[in-house]
């Protein structure tokens, strides 16, 4: 049976016999309606096909319960997880997300930001390009919405925004010590540096050997670039170090797990996983992306806690935009420690 469309309040409170003000009330809190008017509406919305305007229901309100989230990549395995935890901590709130892509583009950045306060978001989460971020728009924007960094800090930025992210030093000291551990020390290999993290990893690495009194190797240090094709960098600069004899005995940290899915492909072009599980040859990853436990060998990785994240951004975001912060008040920092997944290509 057929439902008659319904396009606007008026209309809908004709058809179904209830007042206006009653109406919106209840689309607003239905229970701030009595319970047999809340019934009433609730069975005559069944015969009807209506959809209610989510910019018409706020227009009257001082909020329009819009968060805005702008990532670097929506190609991203782990931006994708992270903008699906986010979606979730929003929703927890009855808030709802508008995703932005900054396609690894200073200015693109900058245009999402724009877009999004034309929209007149409440507040904006973003993962910012870090290095290549222009930090003065980022501090210009804050000053007329809420904004928080996730997973990534600007260049130079230091504790000039609220920040939750990855505990870095924890999560690559935690893989550093464990393969220490197991008697294989470690070599690095680095990722393009899009963002601060490529940088901080790479200086964790640094650390946790020294901490060890291990000398620290990394490869593809002086490699420039701001490509997210991590695949692609992995297997290149492995391809080329095994070739030429280099690391096909080594244990290799990889930046990340799609560095390391690269890096896993030259391995096994040169037969280092010849019975699919570590031998002489082994790798490491950072991450957990959903696709690490299906490869083969499975990747031994850390995993960021996306879900805590994504839940302490919002929360931060969200107490911002019900009390702004004082122009002397310190911005919060947060960094999530990650733990260990062990796999069998380490």
């Amino acid at each position: 049976m057929s439902r008659k469309t319904i396009r606007t309040m008026e209309e809908l409170a004709t058809e179904i016999e209830i007042s206006r003000p009653t109406l919106s009330r209840y689309f607003h809190d239905p229970a701030s309606v009595r319970s047999g008017t809340r019934l009433k509406i609730e069975e005559r919305l069944r015969a009807v096909d209506y959809v209610p305007n989510f910019f018409a229901r706020n227009l009257n309100r001082k909020r329009t319960r819009l968060i805005g989230v702008v990532v670097p990549h929506l190609n991203d395995i782990f931006q994708t997880s992270l903008i699906n935890a986010v979606d979730a901590a929003a929703g927890q709130s009855d808030y709802r997300i508008i995703i932005q892509n900054s396609d690894n583009e200073p200015l693109r950045e900058a245009g999402a930001i724009e877009r999004l306060r034309s929209m007149n978001v409440d507040g904006i989460l973003i993962a910012p390009l870090g290095i290549a971020s222009d930090s003065e728009m980022l501090r210009r924007a804050e000053a007329h919405v809420p904004l928080v960094l996730i997973d990534s800090r600007a260049m130079g930025s230091a504790d000039g925004f609220d920040f939750v992210g990855n505990d870095n030093e924890h999560s690559v000291g935690l893989m550093v010590d464990y393969l220490i551990r197991s008697g294989h020390d470690p070599v690095f290999l680095s990722m393009p540096q899009v963002n601060i993290n490529a940088v901080e990893r790479t200086e964790a690495y640094r650390a946790a050997m020294v901490r060890h009194g291990r000398p620290a190797h990394v490869i593809a240090a002086d490699i420039a670039g701001h490509s997210w094709d991590f695949e692609a960098h992995g297997l290149s600069v492995m391809r080329a170090e095994f070739a030429a004899g280099r690391h096909t005995r080594a244990c290799v940290l990889c930046a990340n797990d799609r560095v390391a899915l690269g890096a896993l492909k030259a391995a096994h072009e040169f037969g280092l996983f010849p019975q699919g599980k570590a031998g002489d040859f082994r790798l490491a990853g950072h991450d957990n992306d959903a696709l690490t436990r299906f490869l083969h060998p499975g990747l031994t990785t850390v995993e960021q806690d996306v879900p805590r994240i994504a839940r302490e951004a919002v929360d931060i975001l969200l107490g911002r935009i019900e009390r702004p912060r004082r122009p002397d008040e310190p911005h919060d920092s947060r960094r999530i420690p990650a733990r260990l997944v062990l796999r069998e290509s380490a």
